[in-house]
């Protein structure tokens, strides 16, 4: 590697010849520092990058925009009965009108849809599903996740992005507290 002190500047150090690049790779801070220094050798000047960050438009995905205590959003319409939602079909009843109600035919439904996971909102409280009401999932080796309403429909949300095969059950009204 050679390094040319001789800049009129007075920064120092320009990296210059073939392991310039290996250099950069090591020392990126520096490489900027020093930037000004040889800005007039073709060979070595870096271009200007910058990054654009897009929203991804979601509506044609099934994607929970707000939640409180009562209920829930999907792409901005409001539900305060319990649902299942997934990203590509739109969110539908779900006949359960408290977590102490749930009864293996309330999974098989689930099932049906042949999801890879099932993120349960068990109310205002994580509460777990006994293991024989997940019969109909667990022969198909789908992973249930029990979680509070608020952190189903956020975990919902970041597995929905990645492009998972995921459904949201969600508990809510009166019962589910």
């Amino acid at each position: 590697m050679t390094v040319d002190s001789s800049d009129q500047d007075g920064a120092g150090g320009a990296v210059r010849g073939p392991q310039a690049c290996q250099w950069l790779a090591i020392y990126p801070r520096l490489w900027h520092a020093n930037a000004r220094s040889h800005h007039n050798d073709q060979r070595h000047s870096r271009v200007p990058t910058a990054m654009k960050l897009h929203s991804s438009p979601t509506q044609q995905y099934q994607t929970v925009t707000g939640y409180d205590d009562t209920g829930v959003e999907i792409n901005a319409a409001r539900f305060n009965y319990s649902l299942l939602v997934m990203p590509e079909t739109p969110p539908r009843p779900w006949d359960v009108p408290s977590f102490d109600a749930l009864t293996a035919e309330h999974f098989a439904l689930i099932e049906q849809d042949l999801p890879d996971v099932v993120i349960l909102g068990t109310g205002e409280r994580q509460r777990f599903v006994h293991p024989r009401l997940l019969t109909a999932l667990s022969a198909r080796r789908v992973g249930v996740e029990c979680m509070d309403n608020k952190a189903a429909c956020r975990t919902y949300n970041i597995l929905m992005g990645e492009g998972r095969k995921v459904t949201l059950a969600l508990i809510l009204g009166a019962g589910a507290a």
